[in-house]
């Protein structure tokens, strides 16, 4: 919803949403994958 309010500096704003997306999804990839390994004894 706020994404209409700041549509002026919709560059900007598009580019750190957009790292920040990607960022949190590696994150949670890797502590998904690393969680894992810890629980599988094999």
């Amino acid at each position: 919803m706020g994404a209409e309010i700041a549509a002026p500096q919709n560059d900007t704003t598009t580019k750190i949403g957009k790292m920040i997306f990607y960022i949190t999804c590696a994150v949670s990839l890797w502590f998904f994958y690393w969680f894992n390994g810890i629980q599988c004894p094999c």
